[in-house]
């Protein structure tokens, strides 16, 4: 992945190919303001950021506070010294003004993962009354004047030394406020007349998005005060941890024992797992014992879904303070058991009498010879004569006129596969004579 993380690390893409003058400007009362200026050439990928307003902490007296800095690009054909590699560097400077400012870029990664930002950078700082004022070879400074300096900050007390200083920082959260907490900084570093590497900083992402920052800061209103940045990268030093979360059975149903098993290229302390059901509510869970591998971490528990639907699996580690993994498992219904199947197909007739029939309409049944011949089931229950996922079923219905309610209309809504053939007969003899001729 290396360098191609960033966008335009280099500052090599031509400025036309967004046409940016956009900034985010924090006032020292606390605003943020979005905003557009016409002397910043913002290079694309980036955000051009700076801090606006007074008072000045280090110097009260300073009438303008920090100022709004100028951004274009600065290319090896006007000066090569300007230039690390390539054809350009970023320029982004005050005149007879103090600043605070960079560039900031947000960029797209794994979460845990870790990753080491560096840059160059140089100054060219220059006061109008110094002995060499215009002078672009020479800075102010102890020490410094025509060489190729560096030294860290905290290292120098001159105040001309320490005018310019550089820093690279991380926002593992991904948020775009330099002064936020959240921000790792390097170490500061002074750094004149020509290409020094920034000390550079590593951070573990937090999240799917960080961001780089880019600063330069200055103390004095001098009337060159330029920040000259190049080649900035943003490394993978360590991949993000890999955790995954599998599930026994994979397809569960209400009332299973569910088997949770975590497994991580990283071990963890203080580790947890939520489940969440349908409504909301947390599922008790259980520890489950698994060997540890060599490497990295393994852990299980178990749960028994009372809920149909998805459920949602949180796994954690240090109490909570990192969310590492997370899934849905769906829990199924369990099938409902299903009694009376027939064992294999076969073709049914049902002969039904109506309510009241009494034994001379069964034996006209019987001396109709459709018992011996046929098999036919006798019976008075509607019920019985419709119920059955059988294929080829029958009922003859004697005298459905008899019955309270519909007897056809009956069949068709409980027992719509059931063939239905109504039979009127006014006596048993005339049932027997019926029956005879079917």
């Amino acid at each position: 992945m290396g360098g191609a993380l960033l966008r335009n690390g280099g500052f090599e893409a031509d400025w036309g190919e967004e046409r940016s003058h956009r900034c985010l400007i924090f006032h020292t009362d606390g605003r943020v303001e979005e905003a557009e200026r016409g002397n910043i050439f913002t290079p694309p990928g980036w955000v051009t950021w700076f801090r606006h307003g007074g008072p000045v902490e280090h110097d009260p007296g300073n009438p303008n506070g920090w100022s709004q800095p100028e951004v274009r690009d600065s290319w090896i054909t006007g000066d090569a010294v300007r230039v690390h590699s390539g054809q350009k560097s970023i320029l982004f400077f005050t005149f007879f003004r103090i600043h605070d400012g960079g560039f900031l870029q947000q960029v797209s990664v794994e979460p845990g993962a870790r990753l080491r930002l560096s840059a160059w950078a140089h100054a060219w700082s220059n006061s109008h009354s110094g002995p060499h004022p215009d002078d672009p070879r020479w800075s102010e400074g102890e020490g410094v004047g025509y060489d190729h300096f560096f030294a860290l900050e905290g290292s120098v007390q001159d105040d001309g030394t320490r005018n310019f200083t550089f820093w690279v920082g991380i926002d593992p959260t991904g948020r775009t406020d330099p002064y936020a907490d959240t921000v790792v900084w390097g170490t500061g570093a002074h750094i004149y007349n020509g290409h020094r590497p920034v000390p550079p900083v590593e951070a573990v992402a937090r999240g799917n998005t960080v961001t780089v920052f880019l600063r330069s800061r200055t103390l004095w209103p001098f009337k060159h005060n330029d920040a000259y940045w190049d080649d900035v990268a943003l490394e993978l030093v360590a991949p993000a941890p890999r955790t995954e979360i599998g599930f026994e059975p994979a397809e569960p149903r209400v009332g299973d024992e569910v088997l949770v098993g975590v497994t991580s290229t990283q071990a963890h302390r203080d580790v947890a797992l939520e489940v969440i059901d349908p409504d909301g509510a947390a599922v008790p869970v259980a520890e489950a014992e698994v060997e540890p591998p060599p490497e990295g971490g393994a852990w299980a528990w178990t749960f028994i879904p009372v809920e149909i639907g998805d459920h949602h699996i949180l796994f954690t580690a240090d109490g909570g303070a990192q969310r590492l993994a997370e899934a849905d498992l769906k829990v199924h219904p369990r099938p409902v058991e299903v009694w009376g199947l027939p064992r294999e197909q076969y073709a049914r007739t049902y002969v039904l009498l109506p309510p009241g029939a009494g034994v001379a309409w069964v034996r006209a049944i019987l001396d109709s010879g459709a018992w011996e011949a046929r098999r036919w089931t006798i019976g008075s229950s509607a019920d019985d004569a419709g119920i059955g996922a059988l294929e080829d079923k029958t009922v003859i219905a004697v005298n459905p006129g008899e019955w309270p309610s519909d007897l056809r209309a009956f069949f068709r809504r409980y027992y719509p596969r059931t063939r239905y053939i109504p039979l009127e007969a006014a006596t048993p003899s005339d049932l027997k004579r019926r029956l005879r001729e079917m």
